[in-house]
């Protein structure tokens, strides 16, 4: 179908600059760009734009669509209103609980949604071996799953010590990827000098990039040697971590060329979704950097930020989209793909139409056609845990003679993923004839579990953590990366079992209690996800999150900070199913000091 775009100021996401000019589309295709003054045939499917700005379709760089909390149909309703049409995603966390049939269901809806979705098999599923998680996806199941043309490669390769000293079959995934002329995605935080060259050349180290892209740099140094290393960066602005605002001033005042440079999510919240959109917010912030830190024009400021979530991910996904026979992305051009956004102007960026495949799919933020429909039936009933928790299951108990113990304890940082190890001496309480530790409300020394969802092991471990926050009562959640177990944080044994067996019995979630008053979050997809409208979870989300609140956090989302103690690939200390894991030494440890 032949679609003319008249009187269209292009965005040259090349040079920086805007061009009026009419394209012409056929059939999915960009097959013309001209100027205004030359005549075009007559058409019924001409649309004046009468100048307002086309952009490149956004791309997003790297994302779990799992961390919206809606399956990838619910997410693509919300989020190619927002000018996203293409998205590289690794569907890492639907892999943990559900294996090769999640990835699978991943991919089949990839097929039927108004949005290039392009799959990063997991690659490290289960993330550890110092916990239990719900699947496994061995080297045989990448072979498999990388001869897909919807899989544009390896996700994000995280077992880097792996990669770096040969251990484990890390290196055996991504030779599967490169034999299969794929794509890999990097996960190498702090990862510097001679052990980046063997992780990027997969232990190699012979000067060829074959892992090419990290979304986890943290300093302006670290992003600056990789990017001398010839990977891409993804800068994350996601809702749980925002590198970008840290990294991308810096880049900018050391003159970095930002060719490389790429625009994530990573993980994005339904609330973040639903108020702020996807990667137009994302463009607008890094804009903003760029008007603080340069003496450009805003027009100048949005076509570069554009560039960093248009040309450059278009880039990167170009050899993949070559190898399958697709149209390439990321810009305005002849021979392109006719994914473009429509908006009225450059400092709002209002969206008014998306085109995807050269179709209209958005007007006026109405999307043109509905949605299909999914089966996700065979991701219901996804907690399988047989005996009832009783309140015995959080008793931490000791054998010594002490009256006070040394005891590692895990301290959150502030909107960040990493954690502290501290040590605190706590008090011995005898409480019925059995000496133990418990929680200290007043000092914000609370206990955290985990408990494995997958298997009916019956593992489970307890820890103390400090920086939640709660005064009375308990939280739990069936959503703790990177293996989505049962994970709990409570002031009291008794509160902290009548959750647990809350979410054992109804399926998982997120859920809070205090004085015997419930406020639950159905996640009945995976434990993960809900199909419900995004008005919905929203609703649901804000109401878990402020009864933790009036619980006694001060955190706005407390449940995201829970989620991610249970990730024992992100230093320092974490805590699995296990045990407490001591990251830097990838070992468990106990929780008293060895002194005691």
């Amino acid at each position: 179908m032949k679609i003319i775009l008249k009187n269209a100021n292009i965005i040259d996401v090349e040079d920086q600059s805007i061009k009026l000019r009419n394209i012409i589309i056929d059939n999915g295709e960009i097959i013309d760009i001209l100027p205004i003054t030359e005549q075009i045939s007559e058409s019924e499917d001409i649309i004046d734009l009468k100048e307002q700005y086309v952009s490149p379709g956004f791309i997003e760089a790297h994302l779990h669509i799992e961390s919206s909390m809606m399956p990838p149909l619910e997410f693509v309703k919300y989020a190619v209103k927002h000018g996203t049409t293409c998205a590289l995603v690794d569907p890492h966390e639907i892999a943990n609980v559900s294996g090769k049939e999640g990835i699978k269901s991943w991919i089949d809806q990839a097929k039927i949604t108004p949005m290039d979705i392009y799959i990063g098999i997991p690659s490290c599923v289960p993330a550890t071996h110092l916990e239990h998680s719900g699947a496994t996806i061995s080297v045989t199941d990448i072979k498999e799953l990388l001869k897909i043309d919807y899989v544009y490669g390896l996700g994000e390769m995280m077992n880097f010590p792996g990669i770096i000293h040969g251990f484990g079959d890390a290196r055996e995934k991504v030779d599967a990827a490169i034999t299969a002329r794929k794509l890999v995605d990097g996960h190498c935080p702090g990862v510097s000098g001679k052990d980046l060259s063997s992780y990027i050349t997969n232990g190699k180290n012979d000067g060829i990039v074959r892992i090419m892209t990290d979304h986890e740099s943290t300093t302006t140094s670290e992003v600056i040697e990789k990017i001398n290393a010839g990977m891409f960066i993804s800068l994350r602005y996601g809702s749980a971590t925002r590198d970008l605002d840290r990294i991308l001033p810096d880049l900018i005042e050391a003159g970095i060329d930002l060719q490389k440079i790429m625009l994530c999510s990573d993980d994005l919240s339904p609330s973040e979704l639903y108020q702020r959109g996807h990667i137009n917010r994302i463009i607008k912030q890094a804009r903003d950097i760029i008007l603080e830190k340069t003496r450009m024009s805003v027009e100048q400021a949005t076509c570069k930020a554009i560039s960093l979530a248009t040309l450059n991910p278009g880039k990167y996904i170009e050899p993949f989209l070559k190898l399958t026979n697709r149209l390439p992305i990321g810009k305005i051009s002849k021979g392109y793909k006719a994914n473009l956004v429509v908006f009225k102007s450059l400092e709002s960026i209002d969206i008014s139409y998306v085109l995807f495949n050269g179709d209209i799919v958005v007007k006026d933020n109405s999307l043109q056609n509905e949605m299909p429909s999914y089966d996700y039936s065979k991701f219901l009933n996804s907690v399988k845990i047989t005996n009832k928790i009783t309140t015995d299951d959080f008793i931490i108990p000791y054998n010594g003679k002490k009256q006070s113990v040394q005891t590692n304890i895990i301290q959150t940082t502030p909107i960040s993923l990493i954690t502290r190890r501290v040590q605190i001496k706590m008090p011995i309480i005898e409480i019925n004839g059995q000496k133990q530790i418990v929680s200290n409300p007043n000092e914000d020394i609370l206990k955290i579990a985990v408990f494995d969802r997958h298997h009916k092991t019956g593992s489970h471990s307890i820890g103390l953590i400090k920086g939640i926050g709660i005064k009375k009562g308990a939280i739990a959640s069936t959503v703790a990366h990177d293996s989505h177990n049962l994970i709990i944080v409570g002031t009291d044994d008794e509160c902290m079992a009548k959750i647990a067996n809350i979410m054992r019995e109804r399926g998982g979630g997120m859920a809070s209690l205090k004085n015997d008053i419930l406020t639950y979050f159905p996640l009945p997809i995976a434990g993960l996800m809900s199909s419900d409208p995004i008005e919905k979870i929203v609703e649901n989300y804000n109401n878990v999150k402020k009864s933790a609140r009036e619980m006694g956090s001060s955190l706005e989302n407390v449940f995201m900070t829970m989620s991610f103690m249970a990730l024992a690939v992100i230093p320092e200390i974490k805590i699995t199913d296990m045990g407490i894991v001591d990251v830097n030494s990838f070992k468990l440890i106990d929780l008293f000091d060895n002194k005691n």
